[in-house]
């Protein structure tokens, strides 16, 4: 399924007791990547994945995981840090090689993976506006990384 090399794989227990945390279920598909991968990078350095409504590819640096030692790294820090501003049964699963967030939102209205310019780096993204959507789902998110030489 992915170019990710992963920090090795989220138990059972933590993907549910994150769940709890966040008070909605997440999307199978990115329960299903915990479980295999509990986050990652990407295997070749400066993927990319392509925001539309930016018309710019942006580098993919890291995913987030459950219990890392690396608190960096962690689901759970991130969703606790930002929980006040994120939309409703949102997450910030990753992030890019500047100061964008990946975020995965589970909602009927809002459903899929979105890239959050938070330093408002791309013409438009200002204040009001700076979350794009990516991919209608984490695995379509994956399966769209595309590789420096594809590019």
């Amino acid at each position: 399924m992915v170019n990710i090399t992963g920090y090795g794989k989220a138990a059972q227990e933590a993907v549910n007791d994150f769940q709890g945390f966040v008070g909605f279920e997440i999307p199978a598909d990115y329960k299903q990547f915990l479980l295999k991968y509990n986050g990652g990078a990407p295997a070749v350095q400066n993927s990319k994945f392509y925001v539309d409504a930016l018309d710019t590819l942006v580098c993919l640096n890291v995913l987030y995981g459950l219990d890392l030692e690396e608190k960096e790294l962690d689901l759970q820090k991130w969703h606790e840090e930002y929980r006040e501003g994120l939309h409703k049964n949102c997450i910030i699963i990753g992030n890019d090689t500047c100061a964008g967030k990946i975020l995965l939102i589970n909602n009927e209205e809002e459903k899929g993976v979105y890239f959050w310019d938070q330093g408002w780096y791309s013409d438009p993204s200002s204040q009001e506006e700076n979350i794009y959507k990516v991919a209608a789902s984490f695995k379509s998110f994956i399966e769209g990384l595309k590789i420096p030489d594809e590019i």
